[in-house]
C-alpha cells in the first residue's frame, strides 16, 4: 500500500515528495490542434497555408467549433508524409488520401463524407478545462509522441520504452525493432495465436525493486478506442475490459507481467474510484495508468466534450481525495491523429520522436502557469517514475537482467528533458482546482500568429514632477527562448518624450578571444509609445549560440540601451538576458 500523503513538501527530497504518479492518456490530438493559440506557447505561426491537392490551393489553420472531428491517418507512412522532411505540409493531402483508400465505402471502418478538418484548431471555447489546467499548472509545448506511428506502438512505448516484433514471443533476444507493426493483440487478429511481448516493461522494475513499488493499470470498460488498421479514420468498436488485451491495454501480453503473477493489477477504473473514496488515507498505488474507452477517448469521431468530462472527473476525484498532496498527474494524448502541427519532430534515434502532442502536469507542486519548453516525449514519464521510485534504474538490457535488441535506452537519451523542472517543492501544496465536468465555453483566443500590439505607456508610469526630463522605460524578459522568437532577442522600450534609441549587446560566448555580439540597432520612438525591439545575431554568433543551447547550456547576453532626446539629454539602461534551450 502506498504511503500516506504528507502535509507539506520537503524541498530536499525533490520529486520524492511525489508518492503517486498518475498517467492519463487520451487519443489522437496534436499540440497545435488543442493549444496552437494558447498565449505564450509555441503555437501556430502566422501565414501558414498547407497544400490541398484536391483543389490545387491550400488550407490555412482555422477555428473549428465542431465537437466531433475526423482527423487523418496516423501511421508511420502518414507521419513521414505529414512532416515532409520538415516542411510540415502533408496533412491535408494525407487526410484526402485516407478517404480515397477505402475499399468499401459502406465499411464502418472508413469515413464517408467530404470533410477534411485536419487544419482546424480548438481553444478555450471547446476545451475550457484543459486550458484552465494549462493556465494554472504546467503546459508542455515540446512534448512529442515517442515514435512516428499509431496507438499500439505508442502504448508499448508508454510501458516499456520500445515497440518490437519477436520471432519467438517467449524469447526477448528474437525481438527486433518494429515502430509500426508489432504483433497485434489477439482480440484484434483472431486468426493469430495468443502472443506475449517478452521484453521488459517498467512493471518488472517496479515489482522487483526492494521494496516493491505498487502499480495499477486502470481500464475504463467499453469499446476499444483505436482501429486495427492505422490508416483508417473510423473503425468498428472492439470490446475492452480489465482482462482484455488490446492496443490500449498491452500489459496483459507482457511476459514479465504474467510471470510475476500481476495480471490482477490490470483492473477496472471503478477500482481506482473506490481507492480514492477513502477519506482517511490515500489508497492509490505509487504508479497508475488510466485508460479510456472509445466513447471518452477523444479519438475521432468521439466527442471532445465527453473526453474532457471524463478527464475532469478523474482529476477532480484525485483532487478531492487524501492523495492530492502527494500526487502528480501527467495528462497527454498518444499520437497526433493526423491533425496539423507546425513543429518538425527532433530525430533522436531510428524510432522518433514522432509528432508533437499536448502535455499537461497537474499537481499541488506544479509550477503555476508555467510553459515547459524542454524537448520531451512520453519516455519522460518512465524516466520520472524511475528517478522517483527506482533510484534511476533504467529499462536497460545491461542492467535489468534481460537481453533484448532495443536500439538504445530511451530514458537516458541526452535530448530528453527532465520533468522535475515542472515542479516547485518549496511551495506549500496548492489547493485543488475543482472544475465542472460540463463547463461553459471559455473565451475565444487570439488568431494564430497573433502578436500583441506595443503598449502605450501612460504618463502615470513616469515621474509626474519631471515631465520635460527624459525617462526611459524598459520591459525585458530575463529568460528568453530563441527558437520561439525567430532567433531574436527581444525587449520593449519606451520614452516619455520623443527619443532616439541606440541598442547593442554582446554574448558570453568567446571566439578567438573576442565576444560574439548581438547586432546593434537604432530606433526612433514617439512620446509614451512603446516598441518591441528585435535584436539579431550574425550567422557565426547564431551557430555558436544554437550549439550551446543544444548542449543544454544557458547563454547570457548583456544588452545596453541609450536613449537621447531632442535637447541632448540621455538615459542608459543595461540588462542581462539569459538565452535558454
Amino acid at each position: 500500500m502506498a504511503l500516506a500523503p504528507q502535509a507539506a513538501a520537503n524541498p530536499a527530497l525533490g520529486i520524492q515528495n511525489i508518492q503517486h504518479v498518475v498517467i492519463v492518456m487520451q487519443e489522437n490530438r496534436s499540440f497545435d490542434h488543442y493549444f496552437g493559440t494558447f498565449p505564450g506557447a509555441n503555437g501556430i505561426p502566422a501565414g501558414v497555408c498547407v497544400p490541398d491537392p484536391a483543389t490545387g490551393g491550400c488550407q490555412a489553420p482555422y477555428y473549428n467549433p465542431a465537437d466531433r472531428n475526423v482527423g487523418g491517418p496516423h501511421g508511420e507512412t502518414a507521419a513521414a508524409a505529414d512532416t515532409d522532411g520538415g516542411l510540415m505540409d502533408g496533412f491535408v493531402g494525407q487526410a484526402e488520401l485516407a478517404k480515397q483508400h477505402c475499399a468499401n465505402p459502406d465499411d464502418p471502418a472508413c469515413v464517408n463524407g467530404s470533410i477534411t478538418d485536419v487544419m482546424g484548431y480548438h481553444d478555450g471555447r471547446q476545451i475550457p478545462n484543459y486550458w484552465a489546467y494549462a493556465e494554472n499548472y504546467v503546459l508542455q509545448d515540446a512534448m512529442f509522441q515517442p515514435d512516428s506511428s499509431w496507438s499500439l506502438p505508442e502504448h508499448l512505448f508508454e510501458v516499456s520504452a520500445w515497440s518490437a516484433l519477436c520471432l519467438d514471443p517467449l524469447d526477448a533476444s528474437t525481438c527486433t525493432n518494429a515502430p509500426e507493426s508489432p504483433l497485434m493483440p489477439p482480440n484484434f487478429a483472431g486468426s493469430m495465436p495468443p502472443i506475449d511481448y517478452p521484453w521488459r516493461s517498467i512493471t518488472y522494475l517496479l515489482d522487483h525493486h526492494n521494496p516493491p513499488v505498487s502499480w495499477n493499470y486502470f481500464v475504463f470498460k467499453g469499446s476499444e478506442p483505436d482501429c486495427e488498421d492505422d490508416s483508417s479514420l473510423v473503425c468498428a468498436p472492439k470490446q475492452q475490459g480489465p482482462k482484455t488485451p488490446g492496443i490500449w491495454n498491452p500489459l496483459p501480453d507482457f511476459k514479465d507481467v504474467q510471470d510475476d503473477g500481476k495480471l490482477s493489477n490490470i483492473t477496472s477504473l471503478s477500482t481506482m474510484y473506490r481507492d480514492l473514496s477513502d477519506p482517511s488515507k490515500c489508497q492509490l498505488p505509487n504508479v497508475s495508468w488510466v485508460d479510456p474507452n472509445g466513447r471518452v477517448s477523444e479519438h475521432p469521431a468521439a466527442l471532445i466534450s465527453r473526453g474532457q468530462t471524463y478527464v475532469t472527473s478523474v482529476v477532480n476525484r484525485i483532487m478531492k481525495s487524501p492523495c492530492w498532496d502527494s500526487t502528480a498527474i501527467f495528462l497527454s494524448w498518444d499520437d497526433w491523429g493526423g491533425f496539423y502541427d507546425h513543429v518538425d519532430p527532433p530525430r533522436v534515434d531510428e524510432n522518433g520522436y514522432g509528432l508533437r502532442v499536448p502535455g499537461l502536469v497537474i499537481s499541488p507542486y506544479a509550477r503555476a502557469g508555467y510553459i515547459d519548453h524542454q524537448t520531451l516525449s512520453h519516455d519522460a514519464y518512465l524516466k520520472f517514475i524511475e528517478d522517483d521510485f527506482l533510484g534511476s534504474a533504467r529499462l536497460d538490457p545491461a542492467t535489468d537482467g534481460l537481453q533484448d535488441n532495443r536500439p538504445d535506452v530511451r530514458e537516458a537519451l541526452p535530448q530528453l528533458g527532465d520533468l522535475s523542472a515542472d515542479f516547485d517543492f518549496s511551495q506549500s501544496p496548492r489547493p485543488p482546482l475543482i472544475l465542472p465536468t460540463e463547463p461553459d465555453p471559455g473565451p475565444a483566443s487570439n488568431p494564430p500568429g497573433y502578436v500583441a500590439p506595443a503598449p502605450i505607456f501612460p504618463v502615470g508610469l513616469f515621474d509626474a514632477t519631471a515631465r520635460t526630463q527624459l525617462q526611459l522605460v524598459a520591459a525585458v524578459a530575463r529568460r528568453q527562448v530563441l527558437r520561439l522568437q525567430n532567433e531574436h532577442v527581444e525587449l520593449t522600450l519606451g520614452c516619455n518624450v520623443g527619443c532616439l534609441l541606440t541598442v547593442h549587446g554582446r554574448l558570453s560566448l568567446v571566439h578567438h578571444g573576442h565576444h560574439f555580439v548581438v547586432r546593434g540597432t537604432l530606433a526612433i520612438l514617439r512620446a509614451h509609445v512603446a516598441r518591441v525591439i528585435d535584436l539579431t545575431m550574425g550567422p557565426h554568433a547564431l551557430v555558436a549560440v544554437q550549439r550551446a543551447l543544444a548542449a543544454g547550456r544557458t547563454v547570457p547576453a548583456t544588452v545596453s540601451v541609450m536613449a537621447l532626446d531632442a535637447s541632448g539629454r540621455s538615459e542608459i539602461y543595461t540588462a542581462t538576458i539569459r538565452l535558454t534551450p
